[in-house]
């Protein structure tokens, strides 16, 4: 008698991605399969609101109050009349892409005597690709279908004064580096992507089982035989391509045998209390993912937190801590970065950001 078994491994973990060069070694490839940014825009938008939420207001606290200015050619630089953002609008997204991959990107537009900075656009850092030999970025509109005419990269020269008048249109490159990691970085909270990521899940999970009436799993057993070694290789992939996941809560599991006279079984599969699990692992992917994105306070973001009334001293003493720890050295660095570009527009004041601030006035009202 011999039997044959196929472990089924529905575990996939996160994948650490791979920086390496491009088969056509034009470009480093931004991940496994060149998408790493787009997985991480993916993972924002829709995975955790969780983490939506603190990247929300982070970036809200980091430069939503907008820049300081007192000098004309601050306030003129702030204008960006030569681009369909103003300055302020453009630091909200690069605060995003800094806080989503740890990075981000501009075209600075020169004059035709490469002397001044004449108009700052907003780049989106997920559509750059750095060159092999790290001198130029390459941005094309969509990565996943490069090959097709309209999506071929353009290629810019990374920020360079000296080279203004060959070059007038170059591309500002910045990214926080990550250690033992070479081209791109990787975002501060890499490490909680697996409990962002089981956030999505379980609520996929429980949406699956309302849809299909809560009703628990089953193993479906056909007696009529057990096919072939290549006819059960086939079913096992049908199965896994349909079958596995959090979307198919409340399914069932295909078995073959021999024996009563052809007739198929339906087996019910125990639950084994995955509420209470649920609900433990909602507390500790809840710590996690505060823990991952620094959080001090979640009732600073929005998020209840049982048992605590969240009163306006004490939010007051969570902003001050969570400004100190995070937000101020996260703000320097667009300031920092930003300061770079405006002294070659003729901007002599150093960029400031205004102070996040809790307005309790509205609040109370």
């Amino acid at each position: 008698m011999s039997f044959n078994i196929k472990i089924m491994n529905f575990a996939k973990g996160q994948e650490k991605p791979v920086f390496e060069a491009n088969r056509n070694g034009k470009w480093i490839n931004y991940g496994n399969d060149n998408t790493y940014p787009e997985y991480l825009l993916d993972v924002f938008h829709n995975r955790s609101n969780k983490h939506k939420a603190i990247i929300n207001r982070k970036v809200d606290m980091m430069v939503g109050n907008g820049i300081d200015a007192t000098t004309a050619e601050l306030q003129k630089f702030i204008r960006n009349v030569w681009s369909d953002k103003d300055m302020e609008e453009i630091a909200i997204r690069i605060a995003f892409d800094l806080e989503i991959m740890n990075g981000f990107s501009l075209y600075v537009r020169w004059n035709i005597e490469g002397t001044r900075i004449v108009a700052v656009d907003y780049l989106p850092f997920h559509k750059c690709r750095l060159s092999v030999d790290e001198t130029e970025v390459l941005v094309s509109k969509d990565w996943k279908n490069v090959r097709k005419t309209e999506n071929k990269p353009d290629s810019y020269i990374l920020f360079n004064p000296k080279a203004a008048k060959e070059y007038p249109t170059q591309v500002f490159y910045y990214t926080e580096e990550t250690n033992g990691v070479d081209y791109y970085p990787l975002p501060y909270y890499s490490s909680t992507l697996t409990w962002i990521e089981l956030d999505y899940e379980i609520g996929n999970f429980h949406l699956s089982s309302v849809r299909n009436g809560f009703m628990p799993g089953f193993i479906l057993n056909f007696a009529t035989g057990v096919p072939t070694m290549e006819e059960m290789e086939t079913a096992y992939k049908e199965f896994e391509r349909k079958y596995t996941g959090s979307d198919n809560a409340g399914k069932f599991i295909l078995t073959f045998s021999e024996g009563q006279d052809g007739k198929p079984e339906l087996i019910p599969i125990s639950l084994n209390d995955s509420d209470e699990r649920f609900i433990l692992l909602q507390d500790q992917l809840k710590e996690e993912i505060f823990v991952g994105h620094s959080v001090t306070n979640p009732q600073l973001f929005g998020i209840r937190v049982p048992g605590e009334l969240g009163g306006k001293d004490q939010l007051l003493e969570s902003l001050a801590i969570f400004e100190s720890v995070y937000i101020s050295n996260r703000r320097k660095v667009i300031e920092k970065q930003l300061d770079k570009i405006s002294k070659f527009a003729g901007v002599t004041e150093p960029i400031k950001f205004r102070k996040y601030t809790i307005d309790f006035d509205n609040i109370e009202q």
